[in-house]
């Protein structure tokens, strides 16, 4: 049996900039789907996985339904037996009444499944000799619920796990990341488990792995994502053999930036990004250390790199403040404002959100509002992650 495995579609995601930006980038995750359709149609594969953030936000609009239905239609017509779906967190619909998933499960397109209570019992079909095990987005639950997914699993049978989460450690912090040890169990218990929720693609183990992330077909966060792959896997269960196909997606261009005479730094810059010949149609991710306290004027430099080809600039400022080296420095500083500092310490790249959600993360804290704290805990999170 063929099966291809993708995830974090995040349709109908929209950023922030100037009206030519937002529209291009509106139309990028749709053209990235497009684009698998269109591979999955040479493929002819017998299952299609997709491991979860099909769309970017619970709420859609009617351009985003229908442009995901008539995709999702032709996905369809060429997938020989079924294409199975989990929820993410991203169209987690647990504070509606329904989700826009149901809809598209109730034009016979997909089967959808939502992580549960029941999940190891309710979650689960048989197609040919697999065994299919979507379990959703568990959240702060991942290693239980794989635990105890794991204690089900008959090892002289075939199983296919789905879950919406990626590899725990280093500096990724997102909830619902899974340890290195709660997958071991799963060896030779499972001959594939699809994960979702990281944008990179991963596997694991090293060696003979059997856990697969196959990344985002377009880059969602586009300044922190490590890899500049996309694409989707290949999976035989027959042979156990794997391939990771790249698709065509926006390009990213990742930089570092230093300038030797900050009275000269625009014209500096100007040459610098004059020199990577750019199309109009290239993202600019730039790191630029600065020198003692100079200020550097980041809206000029993005605006100097818009002029000369770039689509769009993001400008990341490496050890811009230095907090406690004077006491006088902070002597007049709200909490608010001693926080925000620190915060500029951290590398975000959205300051100013996550500054907001930082101080009202505190108020639902001492309020004891369990449900909004994890929700705005993991949105926060979700932002200004390595890769979600």
């Amino acid at each position: 049996m063929k099966i291809v495995h993708c995830s974090d579609l995040h349709l109908g995601k929209r950023v922030s900039g100037n009206k030519d930006y937002v529209n291009k980038r509106y139309r990028d995750f749709f053209i990235a789907f497009a684009t698998f359709v269109d591979k999955v149609r040479e493929l002819k594969p017998d299952i299609c996985i997709i491991a979860g953030d099909i769309f970017d936000k619970k709420e859609i609009n009617p351009d985003i339904l229908s442009k995901t239905e008539y995709l999702f239609k032709q996905l369809r017509d060429n997938v020989k037996k079924e294409i199975i779906a989990i929820e993410g967190n991203h169209d987690n619909a647990r504070i509606l009444e329904e989700s826009w998933l149901e809809y598209l499960q109730e034009q016979n397109i997909l089967k959808v499944f939502y992580y549960n209570k029941d999940f190891e019992e309710k979650n689960y079909l048989k197609i040919d000799d697999v065994n299919f095990y979507p379990v959703g987005y568990p959240g702060f639950m991942i290693d239980e619920a794989l635990t105890k997914l794991s204690e089900k699993l008959n090892p002289n049978e075939k199983n296919i796990v789905i879950v919406h989460t990626g590899i725990s450690g280093g500096t990724n912090t997102l909830p619902g990341l899974v340890s290195t040890s709660i997958l071991d169990l799963f060896k030779d218990k499972a001959i594939y488990i699809a994960g979702g929720h990281i944008h990179s693609f991963t596997t694991y183990p090293k060696e003979k792995p059997y856990f697969f992330v196959s990344g985002s077909l377009e880059f969602s966060n586009i300044q922190n994502e490590k890899s500049d792959k996309k694409g989707f896997i290949l999976f035989d269960t027959d042979t156990l053999d794997y391939e990771f196909i790249e698709i065509k997606h926006r390009k990213r261009i990742k930089k570092d930036f230093s300038y030797t005479n900050f009275s000269d730094l625009e014209n500096e810059f100007e040459n610098f990004v004059k020199n990577l010949n750019l199309t109009d149609e290239e993202i600019l991710v730039i790191s630029m250390s600065v020198n003692n306290n100079d200020y550097i004027n980041i809206e000029n430099l993005e605006n100097i790199a818009e002029k000369n080809g770039a689509l769009k600039t993001y400008i990341l400022i490496k050890n811009i403040l230095n907090i406690g080296d004077s006491d006088e420095s902070s002597s007049d500083l709200s909490i608010e404002e001693i926080e925000k500092n620190l915060i500029n310490t951290w590398n975000i790249s959205e300051i100013e959100n996550f500054s907001k959600n930082f101080i009202r993360l505190k108020e639902l804290f001492s309020n004891n509002d369990k449900d909004s704290f994890l929700e705005l805990f993991d949105k926060t999170l979700e932002v200004n992650g390595d890769d979600n």
